[in-house]
C-alpha cells in the first residue's frame, strides 16, 4: 500500500531542497508518497523558552536552539512549490508548566500538523544518552508513573494532532515491574475522549528496546477504545524514512485496525489499510 511518513527530522543536514530530496527519494522506494517534516521545537530560537529551566534541560536547550523557524518554514514551503510531496510539521515537547505558551506557539505558524511528545520529566531527559546512568539509581515504577501522568496531560491539553512514540519511556529497555494496565487504559480512554491520534512508531526497533512503540499491551487498549493511529518512522536520516513500515502495518492489522491517519492544514484525514 501507499504510506505517509509524518515524523521526519532534517536536523542532520541543512534546510535545503537537496537535503529534503534525499528523504523523498528513499521514501519513494518504500512506497511513501508523502513526507511530513517535523523538526523538534528545541532547535529554534523562537521556541527555546518552551523548555527553559535552571538545570540540564534549560542548558541543553540553549545550546540546541541555533536555528530560525522562519528559515525552516521557508524551506519546506519552497519544497512544496517545487512539487515535493511534503508537509510542514513540528514536534513540540509537552512541559506542563509551559502549556499556555506551547499552545500559543503551535498556533503561530502555518503547520500542517503538530506532534506532541514527552522527553523530559523535570530536568531528566529520560531518553538522552548522556543521562542514561540516572536510570540505574532511579525508581523505574515511579518514572513510568510520572511519564504517563505527563503524557495524559499532553493529550488532555488539546494542543496536538497526534502523540509521538507513546511509550518511549521504555527506550533503554527498563520496564516497570508494576501492572501498567490501569494507566494504559486511562491514556487510551483520554485519547478517545479528546479525539487524538496515536503514533505507531518504528523508531523503537532501532533503539536499545528493540520493539515498536507502543507495546502490544498498550496497543490493545488503543484498539479497545478505537483510538485512531498513524504509522511513522521518526527518521533523522534519509535512510530511515519508511523503515520497517511493513512490520508496523502487520502490527496494526493484527489488532484489527483498518485505517491510518494523516494530516493537512491541521485537519485529520484517513486512508484505508490494504
Amino acid at each position: 500500500m501507499e504510506f505517509r511518513d509524518f515524523h521526519v527530522h532534517l536536523e542532520n543536514g541543512p534546510f535545503s531542497l537537496e537535503w529534503m530530496q534525499k528523504f523523498v527519494e528513499v521514501g519513494k522506494k518504500r512506497n511513501v508518497v508523502e513526507i511530513g517534516f517535523s523538526e523538534h521545537g528545541h532547535r529554534f530560537k523562537e521556541s527555546v523558552s518552551l523548555l527553559a529551566s535552571e538545570g540540564f534541560r534549560g542548558e541543553w536547550t540553549q545550546k540546541e536552539a541555533t536555528e530560525s523557524i522562519e528559515e525552516y518554514i521557508k524551506a519546506v514551503e519552497e519544497a512544496k512549490k517545487s512539487g515535493f510531496p511534503v508537509k510542514l510539521g513540528i514536534e513540540l515537547d509537552y512541559v506542563p508548566e509551559y502549556e499556555k505558551e506551547i499552545r500559543k506557539f503551535s498556533k503561530s505558524y502555518p503547520f500542517d500538523f503538530v506532534i506532541g511528545s514527552v522527553h523530559w520529566l523535570g530536568d531528566f531527559g529520560f531518553d538522552h544518552p548522556l543521562l542514561k546512568s540516572i536510570w540505574e539509581k532511579s525508581d523505574v515504577n515511579k518514572l513510568y508513573e510520572d511519564y504517563f501522568s505527563v503524557l495524559i496531560m499532553a493529550v488532555k491539553s488539546g494542543i496536538f494532532d497526534f502523540i509521538a512514540h507513546p511509550d518511549v519511556i521504555k527506550v533503554f529497555g527498563y520496564r516497570a515491574a508494576k501492572d501498567m494496565a490501569p494507566v494504559y487504559q486511562e491514556l487510551a480512554k483520554t485519547a478517545k475522549d479528546t479525539d487524538i491520534c496515536m503514533e505507531v512508531s518504528t523508531a523503537g526497533l532501532r533503539k536499545p528496546v528493540g520493539e515498536i512503540y507502543p507495546s502490544p499491551e498498550l496497543m490493545s487498549f488503543f484498539k479497545k477504545y478505537d483510538v485512531p493511529i498513524i504509522i511513522n518512522s521518526d527518521a533523522h536520516i534519509p535512510e530511515d524514512v519508511g523503515r520497517d513500515f511493513d512490520k508496523a502495518l502487520e502490527f496494526a492489522k493484527s489488532f484489527g485496525y483498518n485505517k491510518l491517519c494523516y494530516f493537512d492544514k491541521r485537519i485529520r484525514k484517513t486512508i484505508d489499510i490494504s
